[in-house]
């Protein structure tokens, strides 16, 4: 199903048919992100991690690069159209690049 999901995902943002949360829209705003960089984040990044403890499932792109990735993008496999949840800067200290992934930092309790 998570596969299905992916799959879905890029295909309906190939087609345009993508939403995007006012949440991202401001967040996009706020780390100025242009909408330009979240599609080609979605189209032709990695999947870092996909999330299924919400209604609908999450799936975490990293951008494309051969360098640390600045942003990645959350977005719900919803319907009838796959909605972008929040688009995020990398600098922050919950990710860390491991060989060209982002991978979420360990706690350290």
């Amino acid at each position: 199903m998570n596969e299905i999901s992916i799959l879905w995902i890029k295909e309906l943002t190939k087609k345009g048919l993508i939403n995007f949360s006012k949440h991202a829209l401001d967040r996009m705003i706020e780390r100025e992100i242009e909408d330009k960089k979240v599609i080609e984040c979605i189209l032709c990044g990695k999947v870092i991690e996909i999330q299924t403890n919400f209604e609908d499932i999450h799936v975490l792109f990293q951008e494309a690069t051969d360098k640390n990735p600045e942003i990645y993008v959350i977005v719900a496999a919803s319907y009838p159209y796959p909605v972008v949840v929040t688009v995020c800067r990398t600098d922050s200290e919950v990710w860390e690049e491991i060989n060209g992934l982002l991978k979420r930092r360990r706690k350290k309790w």
